[in-house]
């Protein structure tokens, strides 16, 4: 695995976190739970989760689980979380049109985690692939990372994950 910078944490984590019980959310709240008190948040998501989060327990009529995830995607010591603006939005089309298989979702996603410096995405979807960047002579590529790795919560990965992130 290359070295983990930073970490953005795709919808499906959280609703792995919330609602799944099952050692993979043990290991997920491990990982979390590794925020050294004194740093820059070493995870990341955008506000595009928590509209996402949300269709279910409004559909469900869950107050609980509403709170819940309203409280799980608030800007903390542990999780960076930012707005979709008009340069995610481009980067996220720039994005689609090179990875054709994106959906726009995910797209935005990947542009935010990209904008945000993140190295890695952790998601369960296993339509998001490998690995991404953005490059277009139109918008100059985004800041900070030049490559996004995609990852997936299994056991080893998270493992790899924690060892990386406490070292």
């Amino acid at each position: 695995m290359t070295a983990v910078k930073r970490v953005y944490l795709d919808t499906n984590v959280f609703i792995m976190l919330a609602e799944k019980t099952h050692e993979t959310q043990q290991r997920l709240v491990a990982l979390l739970a590794g925020q050294p008190s004194d740093s820059q948040p070493r995870f990341a998501t955008s506000e595009l989760t928590l509209s996402e989060l949300l269709v279910k327990p409004y559909r469900e009529q869950d107050e609980s689980l509403i709170l819940k995830y309203d409280s799980l995607t608030q800007p903390s010591e542990w999780l960076d979380l930012r707005p979709v603006d008009r340069d995610v939005l481009y980067h996220a089309a720039v994005l689609r049109a090179q990875y054709g298989h994106l959906k726009l979702p995910d797209a935005i996603h990947l542009s935010s985690a990209i904008g945000q410096g993140c190295s890695h995405f952790l998601t369960d979807d296993r339509g998001i692939r490998d690995s991404y960047e953005v490059r277009h002579h139109r918008h100059d590529s985004l800041p900070g990372i030049a490559t996004l790795s995609v990852v997936h919560p299994d056991e080893p990965t998270l493992t790899s994950l924690i060892e990386s992130l406490s070292a």
